[in-house]
């Protein structure tokens, strides 16, 4: 005979793999259950007393849909449900988050849909085998979250880590950046923060024999290891000079693209018909000064080398006005790729 902990065991496993909100359980279909899956079998009165116990502790997020109050005065409930974590909906917004995530191969992404998907019940079902994907096609390291890990906790203790780095060529293969001397080269990093922009996860920090700050594509990163040296101070960055703390927010308004280097104030003119592209691209962070019906100014603080590589993206659309410097470097990059035509 099974003991009581052992029966309500069994009795919130049933729950939690096989109810939910839409999907409840009678107290004989429970009863069927224990005896057919676990060999437990249980009276009517005594299986109605765990599960109303269960339901009134609170503890559990178990629910019911019926409710009375017996002859003799007792509470009967049946329709029994587990009330999950996650709802549907917001597991298939995490699926998608996922299926959206170019850094993780496709085996670590079904791996992590896998283990998403068991937070609901056994009736949810991801729509992650009807998409189909494109994202993954060069081989990541299968050292991917072991490096985040390790990254996160130089981060937490402002160490520095050494890594190596990690290029595609023509063969859409990895190869490992080599020094002058044909070896395999190491670099020294200054992490300061994980941000994931447009799908691809970077290392904001700086190399340790340059001044201002870089961006490193977290899946292009290898070997991590941490130092026991310090990270350099954010006030030493060029551009950081009166911050005490990282503000990523902000770095990710200013960095369109993940380029490191300086933001500076560029004031552009744009076609009206882009202006829900430009509100995209700049999450807002834009001022929208002499508006006409066709024509519109815009001022935005952005990262210089991403702003040269999106305004040639817009280049039919969009009209560089200032800083003079940005105007000359669109314009003779516009010239060299004409260049190529003629």
């Amino acid at each position: 005979m099974s003991s009581k902990k052992a029966i309500l065991v069994y009795i919130l496993k049933i729950l939690r793999e096989q109810t939910d909100a839409n999907n409840t359980l009678s107290q004989e279909e429970i009863r069927a259950i224990l005896a057919e899956t676990y060999g437990i079998i249980v009276d009517r009165k005594t299986l109605g007393r765990h599960l109303n116990e269960l339901y009134e502790s609170k503890e559990f997020d178990i629910d019911c849909e019926e409710s009375a109050v017996g002859s003799d005065g007792s509470i009967r409930r049946t329709n029994f449900y587990m009330i999950h974590d996650f709802e549907d909906s917001e597991l298939h917004l995490i699926i998608d988050g996922l299926l959206a995530s170019r850094h993780i191969n496709s085996h670590q992404r079904a791996q992590l849909i896998e283990k998403v998907s068991k937070l609901g019940s056994l009736h949810f079902k991801s729509h992650s085998a009807n998409i189909e994907t494109s994202i993954g096609f060069l081989q990541r390291s299968q050292d991917l979250f072991l490096n985040i890990e390790l990254i996160e906790n130089a981060i937490a203790h402002a160490k520095k880590i050494s890594l190596a780095y990690y290029q595609p060529d023509v063969d859409k293969q990895l190869h490992v950046n080599l020094d002058s001397d044909g070896h395999e080269r190491r670099y020294i990093f200054n992490p300061y923060h994980l941000v994931v922009n447009r799908g691809q996860y970077y290392l904001v920090g700086n190399h340790d024999n340059y001044s201002d700050m870089a961006t490193l594509r977290v899946d292009r990163i290898g070997k991590v290891q941490i130092l026991d040296e310090s990270r350099k101070e954010l006030r030493t960055i060029k551009g950081y000079k009166h911050q005490r703390t990282f503000d990523v927010v902000q770095y990710m308004k200013e960095h369109i693209y993940a380029f490191g280097g300086e933001s500076i104030h560029v004031k552009f003119e744009a076609k009206r018909s882009i202006v829900n592209q430009i509100l995209d691209w700049f999450d807002g962070n834009v001022e929208f000064t002499k508006v006409t019906p066709d024509i519109v100014e815009c001022c935005v603080t952005v990262n210089k080398e991403a702003f040269k590589y999106w305004a040639l993206q817009y280049l039919e659309s969009v009209k560089v006005l200032s800083p003079a410097s940005m105007v000359f470097e669109v314009r003779e990059a516009i010239r060299d790729g004409l260049s190529q035509y003629i």
